[in-house]
């Protein structure tokens, strides 16, 4: 990982470093840093009289690693910066500073120094705290700072060096309470990299505190399947899994729990086949206290599928599809249908489970929905599948909430939502404008825009946050504390009559560790002008009217959902062959939602992968019903019956009517439209009757597959028959000409002989009689012998 992505800070750009030819002398080296340092000082103006000497560097652990190809082809130098005590400076303390180094390139880093210097001006807004931490080009050393300068060992290929400066107290002359910056520069050889953070002078701090609620998302890594697999609950919910991780980390804490309906189904689909880790972190989320709303199912970005074109919000439809009912035999241990608080809910009319709560009213965005009591419905037995509602129902605290990607959201959008049941939308800051009043503020997190209800969640503090949970070092953990420090003072110092109440997002993606979230968290408990608080109680704050800064979603993109949308729209029709349509149907939404999820924005080539895998998926399922190709027929007689074999590669029958349409009159189909059942995994003959005309010739039949409700399903390559009505009709007659010529014939020389006979016994003379049996025998010659005695 590079380490400036570790390092919680933005470093500037204002210089890239330069990798010196592993050759080059340490004398050479020595005199370009001597220069560089000169130059910095010169440039800077630092005043002398506050310039500190440059102590030893103490506390320095450097660690070795092994370069990779890798590293040499892609590798950086990467400098951390991190203020003691999580940038909180006090009246009389020095500021010490942990500089972690770290060279993931080939090739080996020469002795060098560290320049670390305060700047005096106080950072007094968001906007001057964000210019501090990515300076523009050219940015130099203020002449209000104080500096010192530490060297530094060579560092080896792959490793890592930390290093410890200090400010000595007397030396720092800041004023009043406020957040300050602070740049540590690295200089060895040719080689100049820099990292800059910020600490808080804490003396005066203000009396009041900036209120701060937590939304933790219970997401899982991006996926293109709608249930998870037994696999993936067990690797999710064992012992440091992404699940377990984020769970641990904020349980009975003040902090909203964002729950994706997924993972729940996903656990209770399985039955008695689901992990027992899976099972377990189910009751232990039952069981916390934290409030709970629900995000979208699979965390879907549901702002897309607005500007895709999508009627109405995405949500399931039927799970039976992966229903197994070996699997609900016995009852597991916990059952996650009667864990305390959790109740499989009916659906009342209005298709809101039993147990949710209305919607608030624009007038009041702050009120949260009371929590529902447990539902008392029937829940599963054993032998008995589970229904819809069983396996959906949570008894959420909220849910009125809609969660949609940061920075892709339009007014219009908003109005989607709440067509939805959705009236109140959870914003990033950088999606919102605010009033001219405001300008310059940083505004509390309730906000009204029009009749709708928002919640802002402010963008910088949730980086901040987002750098700390994901840390893997202990400097990184530090400087991304330090900012979270710095952003919350220039906030608590801002003007007007009451703090500000803020909303964070922890972020998406999988937390290093359970710790560093909670270090997070009691940093911002423990800062005097800082408190973490329940969303309830943010909320409670008096709304912002504010506007949307409308951000459409990239025009590929809608693009690419607007066909996925049609093709669940194929399928929804092509499922009409089914008895059950929603055991094909079910299985297309929920992966399309799972396509859809907001976590695939941090990987655009494996969405990608994804949104090709639902497209081969779909062609596959609409292929899975069809004529097989057959050979030419030459038809000889009048009528006959023309074989059509249809091919099911569902793993249920389909009803298809088969429609046979001749291209001319040559040929007569009656009935032209005949109905046949396939079974599952099997294929089967259809027989058509057909009927020759007079005429003879070539037709072609058209073969089609609908739906019993007329969807066309599939069309096969025109079969051609030979048909040769008339040989039928000329055979009978040249047999019947022959057989009446054989018959007259007969009859003919039948009477003759009589005449003959007749004639001849007029005349006296016997009649010529026909030759007996031994008459016959006496005509014939004698056979000859051929025998060897005979011979002899």
């Amino acid at each position: 990982m590079d380490a400036a992505l570790d390092s919680g800070v933005r470093r500037s750009p204002r210089r890239d470093f330069r990798l010196a030819p592993a050759g080059r002398s340490r004398r050479l080296a020595a005199v370009l840093t001597i220069v560089l340092l000169t130059l910095l000082w010169m440039l800077g103006g630092t005043r002398p009289a506050d310039a500190a000497p440059a102590p030893a560097p103490t506390e320095t652990a450097v660690t070795e690693g092994t370069a990779t190809e890798t590293a040499a082809a892609t590798g950086t130098v990467a400098v951390a910066l991190a203020p003691d005590n999580n940038g909180v400076l006090a009246p009389g303390a020095d500021l010490a500073v942990s500089v972690s180094i770290s060279n993931t390139t080939a090739d080996a880093l020469l002795s060098g120094s560290i320049h670390l210097w305060l700047d005096r001006a106080e950072l007094g807004s968001r906007d001057a705290l964000d210019n501090w931490l990515t300076p523009s080009t050219g940015a130099t050393q203020s002449r209000d700072s104080v500096a010192a300068d530490v060297a530094t060992p060579a560092l080896a290929p792959g490793s890592t060096g930390t290093f410890r400066v200090s400010l000595p107290a007397a030396q720092l002359g800041l004023g009043s309470f406020g957040a300050y910056g602070i740049e540590a520069g690295y200089t060895a050889g040719t080689t100049v990299v820099d990292a800059r953070n910020t600490i808080v002078w804490s003396a005066d701090a203000p009396a009041r505190e900036t209120a701060v609620a937590a939304i933790m998302p219970l997401t899982v890594p991006a996926g293109s399947q709608g249930l998870l697999t037994a696999a993936q609950l067990e690797s999710y919910t064992a012992a440091g899994g992404v699940l377990t991780r984020k769970l641990e980390s904020v349980v009975d804490r003040p902090v909203t729990l964002a729950i994706d309906p997924m993972v729940i189904v996903s656990i209770r689909v399985l039955g008695t086949a689901a992990p027992q880790s899976s099972l377990d972190w189910l009751a232990r989320l039952a069981a916390a206290a934290n409030p709970t709303f629900a995000l979208s199912y699979a965390d879907s970005d549901i702002a897309v599928e607005r500007q895709a074109g999508a009627a109405s919000l995405l949500t399931p439809s039927s799970f039976d599809y992966a229903l197994q009912a070996a699997n609900f035999q016995t009852l597991p241990t916990p059952d996650p249908f009667t864990l305390p608080g959790q109740v499989a809910a009916t659906t009342t009319e209005d298709g809101v489970a039993a147990g949710s709560t209305a919607a608030t009213s624009p007038a009041d965005p702050a009120a949260a929905s009371p929590t529902p009591s447990p539902t008392s419905t029937t829940v599963p037995t054993a032998g008995t599948l589970p229904t819809f509602a069983a396996l959906t129902a949570w008894n959420y605290t909220r849910t009125d909430l809609a969660w949609p990607a940061a920075g892709t959201v339009t007014t219009d959008d908003l109005n989607f939502f709440a067509a939805g049941g959705l009236s109140t939308s959870i914003l990033s800051s950088d999606n919102v404008a605010l009033p001219a009043s405001e300008d310059g503020l940083t505004p509390s997190a309730p906000a009204t825009i029009g009749d709708k209800n928002a919640v802002i969640v402010d963008a910088g503090l949730s980086d901040a946050l987002q750098k700390a949970t994901a840390a893997t070092t202990d400097t990184g953990l530090a400087a991304a504390l330090a900012e979270v420090s710095g952003i919350l003072a220039i906030v608590s110092a801002q003007g007007g009559s009451t703090a500000p109440a803020l909303v964070v997002d922890l972020g998406r993606e999988v937390p290093a560790t359970a710790f560093g979230v909670a270090r997070a968290l009691d940093l911002v408990e423990s800062l005097p002008w800082a408190s973490d608080r329940g969303l309830a109680d943010v909320l409670s704050v008096p709304a912002l009217g504010v506007s949307v800064k409308n951000s459409d979603e990239p025009a590929a993109r809608v693009q690419t959902v607007m066909a996925m949308l049609d093709y669940e729209r194929q399928v929804g029709e092509f499922a009409t062959v089914l008895a059950q349509p929603d055991l094909l149907t079910g299985r297309q939404r929920s992966t399309l939602l799972a396509v859809l999820a907001q976590s695939w924005s941090a990987d655009p080539t494996g969405r990608t992968a994804a949104e090709a895998d639902y497209a081969t998926l779909t062609r596959t399922t609409l292929d899975s019903v069809k004529i097989i190709d057959g050979s030419n027929i030459n038809l000889f007689a009048t009528s006959s019956e023309v074989p059509v074999l249809i091919s099911n590669d569902l793993n249920q029958a389909v009803t298809v009517e088969l429609q046979v349409t001749p291209s001319n009159g040559r040929l007569v189909v009656e009935p032209g439209r005949i109905e046949v059942v396939v079974e599952a995994k099997s294929q089967k003959t259809a027989r058509v009757p057909v009927k020759a005309a007079v005429a003879s010739g070539q037709v072609d039949l058209r073969l089609e597959l609908f739906s019993p409700s007329g969807i066309p399903i599939n069309q096969a390559a025109p079969r051609q028959i030979n048909v040769s009505a008339d040989w039928e009709g000329i055979g009978t007659i040249v047999i019947a000409i022959l057989a009446a010529a054989l018959l007259a014939f007969g009859i003919v020389r039948q009477v003759l002989k009589r005449r003959r006979a007749k004639a001849a016994q007029a005349a006296g003379e016997p009649a010529p009689a026909e030759p007996g049996p031994d008459d016959r025998s006496a005509a014939e010659p004698a056979p000859t012998d051929t025998s060897e005695e005979h011979r002899g």
